[in-house]
């Protein structure tokens, strides 16, 4: 990769038709050709009006198994991935699906943001290739206490209580911690605890059989450190190429910013990003493609609840057929 370019162009300038997936099945193509790989796209929307609608889902799958059908007998792709997160049982779904179907090499491309769950898929991949500026994250789990509001850290809860007890054992009086104590269940903290653990050995388990397999002592140290709450203590701390690089020791390789292959994959990102801002694309969760095919999942919105997401193509509806001569 990392071929150098002379010139470049303004790609937000450049787009004129960002309704049109055509214009990015193009560009898929010529990237597959730098690559020398099949290249699969997995896109969430940022602008969406329920941020929640696009997490990574288990109903994902159905669409995601399109593109893969796409890619024929190929056993070597790309995944170019950009998402919040979501299910870490419905990531490692899609992380299974294609590391069965490529068997001689998976690299995931993250050309701005793979955060939590999306981070958990990248552990999984042979390479992670990153734009200048791409970031992972932290897979520690999040619970969701009220549904109407954002998520809490498992670890808050473990943290919280383990705060309460040493104050307590500090001389503090424990009728002052009570109406805090009852609203912290035991099976609670066992949820969170178990949570941890089951983050922690899904990445070390990916880490050890694919990236870090020569480095198995890594792959649990980086596994303990994503997971753990601790030594990332915000969900949603940038973990750019440096520090993926250096301090947790992955294979990763950093797309030149001034190379051919950062053009095209820009200029792919940035079309997508425009197509959500579409009025086509304004309801669409998140976006499939291939070289062949463009799926979205959308929403309806009705009031503020949401339909449940479906695939359907990305282009708009067809003119209707004009009236027959009289």
């Amino acid at each position: 990769m990392n071929r150098t370019v002379d010139a470049k162009r303004p790609i937000l300038r450049d787009i004129i038709d960002p309704n049109n997936n055509l214009h990015r099945q193009r560009l898929i193509k010529k990237i597959q050709k730098i690559i020398n790989a099949k290249l699969i796209v997995y896109t969430a929307n940022p602008y969406s009006p329920i941020p929640q609608a696009t997490a990574i889902v288990q109903q994902d799958a159905m669409n995601f198994e399109d593109l893969l059908r796409t890619c024929g007998d190929s056993k070597t792709a790309c995944l170019m991935l950009t998402s919040p997160g979501g299910d870490p049982n419905a990531a490692e779904k899609l992380l299974m699906m294609c590391r069965e179907r490529f068997t001689d090499g998976f690299r995931v491309i993250v050309p701005f943001s793979a955060k939590s769950a999306a981070t958990m898929i990248s552990l999984g991949a042979d390479k992670i290739l990153m734009g200048y500026m791409a970031e992972l994250g932290p897979i520690d789990p999040q619970i969701q206490i009220d549904p109407e509001k954002p998520p809490l850290p498992a670890r808050s809860f473990i943290d919280g209580l383990d705060m309460i007890r040493e104050r307590i054992k500090g001389g503090e009086a424990p009728l002052t911690y009570l109406p805090m104590l009852t609203q912290i269940s035991p099976q609670l903290i066992a949820i969170c605890e178990a949570a941890i653990e089951d983050s922690r050995n899904t990445a070390a388990k990916w880490l050890k059989k694919y990236m870090l397999r020569n480095d198995p002592a890594q792959a649990d140290l980086v596994a303990d450190w994503l997971s753990n709450g601790i030594n990332y203590k915000s969900h949603g701390k940038v973990i750019d190429y440096a520090e993926a690089k250096n301090v947790l020791k992955l294979d990763v390789e950093r797309i030149d910013p001034k190379s051919e292959d950062w053009d095209l994959i820009y200029e792919l990102f940035v079309r997508t990003m425009a197509f959500f801002q579409s009025p086509v694309g304004r309801n669409v969760m998140k976006t499939f493609e291939s070289e062949s095919v463009s799926l979205n999942a959308i929403i309806q919105l009705i009031g503020i609840a949401a339909q449940q997401p479906g695939p359907v193509p990305s282009q708009p509806p067809s003119k209707p057929p004009e009236a027959p001569p009289k």
